[in-house]
């Protein structure tokens, strides 16, 4: 993870953004939307019986509906609920297993970790992100806000590992493991496009350590041989998906398809977390 985390922050030193972009959307939309393809498969495995699967796959698409309608009527709220949420799915991802606490404690210790790894990634691409948010609901994110969300999840953040520090030996280390990992990360959005930015984070990060989780909890072990049974059982969702974001860039307009790329993404991210919280548990 910290090798290819190098190798893609040299190719942003020593290439343009067209070329960063590409590499972005390339590894996003191979290992990024392969990480959430077996939602179903995984809610499959947690239920008792047929009918257990049906009403939870009835709520999955309850989900996706209510993130959709609720785009269409407040899209501002809904980048900013989008951005919360996906805050703790990131924390809860990366830090489960790293420290121990209260159900509380380690709801602010993930929240406070996303929204860190989000207010640095925005602070360093400020204009971007006002651009994205232009086209998607007609209003901007002020820059203050992004300035406070910086300042609240740090103190926040700090607070947290410093309790850990003080609490557990065997907490020291991964607390300093995790501030120089953020330190990286600091270097690499920096130095990076936004899009680029973005990817290394969310493919190498999240998606890579959660497809191993996944893949040791639908089958018992981690393995080339387990991997490409996740990756076998994947591969429809993960071509229907492909086909239909190509079908939207050629036959909507640039603004719409953005829209529509955005509704997407927010719809299957709350169901998809509701399912990796269920299994981690």
């Amino acid at each position: 993870m910290i090798f290819f985390t190098f190798l893609l922050f040299w190719i942003s030193i020593q290439f343009g953004q067209i070329i960063e972009d590409s590499i972005a959307y390339i590894i996003v939309l191979s290992i990024g939307i392969v990480h959430g393809s077996n939602d179903f498969t995984i809610l499959k495995k947690q239920q008792n019986s047929k009918i257990d699967f049906l009403k939870s796959t009835g709520f999955y698409l309850s989900l996706i509906i209510l993130c959709v309608v609720t785009y269409i009527i407040v899209p501002f709220f809904s980048i900013l609920f989008f951005v919360f949420l996906s805050s703790y799915h990131f924390g809860e991802q990366h830090l489960e297993n790293k420290f121990n606490g209260t159900v509380i404690f380690k709801s602010l210790l993930y929240i406070s970790y996303g929204l860190l790894i989000f207010s640095l990634i925005f602070i360093e691409n400020i204009k971007d992100v006002e651009l994205i948010m232009l086209n998607l609901t007609g209003e901007i994110i002020p820059e203050t806000w992004i300035f406070r969300m910086l300042i609240f999840s740090s103190i926040l953040l700090l607070s947290l590992y410093f309790y850990q520090f003080l609490k557990d030996i065997k907490n020291k280390l991964n607390v300093f493991k995790e501030l120089f990992y953020i330190l990286i990360l600091y270097l690499v959005f920096k130095t990076s496009s936004l899009i680029l930015g973005f990817a290394i984070y969310f493919v190498l990060w999240h998606s890579l350590p959660s497809i191993i989780e996944q893949t040791k909890f639908l089958s018992g072990s981690y393995s080339f041989k387990t991997i490409y049974e996740y990756l076998k059982t994947a591969l429809i969702y993960w071509m229907i998906s492909i086909v239909g974001l190509v079908c939207a860039y050629y036959f909507l307009s640039e603004s719409l398809f953005n829209s529509v790329i955005f509704v997407v993404l927010f719809a299957v991210t709350a169901p998809h977390v509701w399912v990796m919280s269920r299994m981690k548990k």
